[in-house]
């Protein structure tokens, strides 16, 4: 990789971590200060991100048309599925639920680490084996979770709890799903498509419950940009990135997401960064740490055994 190609790897993956977390911090900040409801901000993200990618494809297709216009029309478009479209719609809502009663900062290390605790378990599932000091890690990012989550299980946030851990499972599975995409960027852009006619129920039944859907221009134009830019764009570039480095990396560096979302919390919405907070975020995130260099030395180590 050229000195050129390296910082560009760089910059896409920086900017769409900061977009990740953006994402938390824009959330926490429509809904805890009442400006739009949860299935309005829902649909309103999912929509406008379908929008943004739309616009995205239509212009990749447009300038490879005009690249290739000798070459035959690729017959074999990948479009997502119906289930994967169903993972992120409920990755969605319950993300919108789960930050009504959590903050951000606790929301996105809660998400960080049990996406990575999942990818974990389905690696040993699937016949990986862990060593002594990944081990270590696992437990010690376990017992971050719980130093966490403990003092909350007795208060009404549980219930924020419980929706950000479906939030994380769910987007586990749909990362899951997508590394087996060969083409992740359509295959998300066609999942987003698919999402509309489930946003229209989901706002349907939503009218049996609430009076009111509640609407504010503010709570509006966040939804839209979260859905568009930190969740369609964000997407794009990580997607650009993603190619260029290994999965090692790929993991270590959505550890940096509840770093980002915490300063964006505590700089935009005066977000307190807790003691209890700093001290699971450096287990949990310490404990996954030592997984990501583990895993990586072992597969190193493999690597040059093979070649011997």
């Amino acid at each position: 990789m050229t000195p050129a190609l390296l910082i560009q790897t760089a910059l896409l993956t920086l900017f769409a971590m900061i977009a990740f977390a953006a994402n938390a911090v824009i959330c926490r900040w429509a809904l805890d200060g009442g400006w739009i409801d949860p299935v309005s901000f829902t649909s309103l993200r999912l929509g406008s991100g379908a929008v943004m990618l739309f616009i995205v494809m239509t212009l990749f297709a447009w300038k490879n048309s005009q690249n290739k216009t000798n070459q035959p029309i690729e017959k074999n478009i990948s479009r997502g599925s119906w289930k994967a479209a169903f993972i992120l719609f409920v990755y969605a809502l319950t993300f919108s639920y789960g930050y009504v009663a959590i903050s951000t900062a606790t929301g996105a290390l809660i998400l960080a680490g049990v996406v990575q605790l999942t990818m974990i378990g389905y690696a040993l599932k699937n016949g990986d084996k862990l060593h002594g000091a990944e081990w270590v890690g696992v437990a010690l990012a376990l017992l971050g979770l719980l130093y966490l989550m403990y003092p909350k299980l007795t208060t009404p946030s549980w219930w924020g709890l419980v929706m950000v851990i479906i939030s994380a499972y769910t987007w586990a599975l749909y990362s899951l799903k997508g590394r087996q995409s060969l083409a992740p960027l359509k295959d998300t852009a066609y999942n987003f498509y698919r999402t509309l006619p489930m946003i229209a129920i989901a706002s349907g039944i939503s009218l049996l419950f609430i009076d009111v859907v509640h609407l504010t221009p503010f709570g509006v134009g966040m939804a839209i940009f979260s859905g568009g830019v930190t969740s369609g764009l964000g997407y794009i570039l990580w997607y650009k990135a993603l190619p260029r480095i290994s999965s090692s990396l790929a993991s270590a560096a959505q550890l940096l997401v509840p770093l980002f979302a915490a300063i964006g919390a505590t700089l935009l919405i005066s977000e307190p960064i807790t003691l209890r907070l700093t001290l699971a975020a450096i287990m949990m995130l310490g404990g996954l740490g030592l997984v990501l260099i583990g895993r990586n030395q072992h597969r190193k180590a493999a690597i040059k055994n093979l070649s011997q």
